[in-house]
């Protein structure tokens, strides 16, 4: 839990509370389901990490943990198996308890189902929600190797979709193409819900699959992601059903330009906001700057949208092995979308980007 002790010390405080899911999930390394009730305490002068959980979740944690420094608690006030170590207190008297007399950090940024009883409860804190942040947003190794094999994985979902994109066939059937494709290699979730959408659904950026049906000359948007390990992929591609209308061409050919010209930019030392005004400019020379109505890319890791975000007037510096999407779009509402998404890992001479092997645009 190094990790933990870098964030004490560069915070100044003598422990540190985490109840948000995914960083638990982050420093632990185990699975966080739905919206769990967990509570992550670090108390520098202890060393070893202490996690607590419902009871019915504490079996689970507990074995994942064997042998790797956390100590597991189960909350419970009425049921108390004999092999379990049982805190009988609720969550208000557990965070009184653990923080007294101590000046504690709290992860007050991040969203949690405890949050309100905690923030009731510790009093006085010190928000070390950046620091974290800063820690997950540059990736180790082994974590940039398990993103690149589910973009892997997420890439032949995507290329199942266009063999089987056909006049007559739902976004719902094609949901189910890639969703069978990828279990069939062993992944464990998705990142998010497919997104499959045919115009005019494509028109806007977040959609769920309908039983609208393929025509010839569409367009279909595939965002898509899985996660492999602990980690997650976010892509976007392009399935042309036949020939399409002309302007529908050119709005592919200007994202693909911003997608180029963003990424020519990605190095360490450029700041986020920088690469996506070079997206923003690229869009207003093909007079479709109004028709780009969201940022140009998003961190990914242990949850699909994390920082650092690439948008207009971010001042995050880029450093070497931060992992992250470039993502610009076009929308005309009621009518068309269009969105390519690449993940890209900086490196120090630009960025290398992970989904290299799937062309931008494919044909049905």
């Amino acid at each position: 839990m190094g990790k933990l002790d870098e964030i004490a010390e560069r915070s100044g405080v003598d422990a540190i509370l985490i109840d948000s899911p995914e960083n638990v999930e982050y420093f632990t390394g185990v699975k966080s389901l739905a919206d769990a009730t967990l509570l992550l305490f670090y108390n520098r002068r202890a060393g070893v990490p202490r996690l607590y959980v419902p009871l019915l979740e504490y079996y689970r944690y507990r074995d994942s943990l064997e042998g790797k420094g956390v100590e597991v608690y189960a909350i419970s006030r009425t049921l108390k198996p004999s092999d379990a170590k049982v805190i009988e207190k609720d969550w208000g008297e557990l965070v009184k308890t653990l923080v007294a007399g101590l000046k504690a950090g709290y992860d007050a940024g991040f969203p949690s189902p405890l949050a309100t009883t905690v923030m009731r409860s510790i009093g006085e804190y010190v928000d070390v929600s950046n620091d974290i942040s800063k820690v997950r947003m540059v990736k180790e190794d082994w974590e940039i190797e398990l993103i690149e094999r589910a973009v892997g994985v997420t890439a032949m979902g995507i290329k199942a979709v266009a063999e089987e994109a056909e006049e007559g066939v739902s976004e719902t059937e094609l949901a189910g193409v890639f969703e069978r494709e990828v279990r069939r290699r062993g992944v464990e979730d998705y990142a998010f819900p497919p997104i499959i959408s045919a115009a005019p659904n494509n028109s806007y950026p977040h959609n769920t699959p309908t039983g609208n049906k393929i025509k010839a000359g569409d367009v279909i948007v595939v965002d898509v992601g899985v996660r492999i390990g602990g980690r997650c992929s976010d892509l976007t591609r392009v399935v042309k059903v036949g020939s399409i209308p002309g302007e529908v061409e050119r709005i592919i050919e200007a994202v693909r330009e911003a997608v180029s010209e963003s990424l020519s930019l990605v190095q360490p030392g450029v700041r986020a906001g920088e690469v996506a005004e070079k997206a923003v400019s690229v869009m207003e020379k093909h007079g479709l700057k109004e028709r780009f109505i969201h940022g140009l890319g998003h961190g990914i890791g242990v949850v699909v949208h994390e920082p650092p975000y690439l948008r207009l007037g971010s001042q995050t510096v880029l450093e070497k092995n931060m992992v992250f999407t470039i993502e610009p779009g076009v929308y005309i509402p009621g009518v068309v979308g269009v969105r390519i998404e690449e993940d890209v890992v900086v490196e120090e001479r630009g960025a290398r980007v992970l989904s290299s092997g799937l062309d931008q645009v494919l044909q049905a």
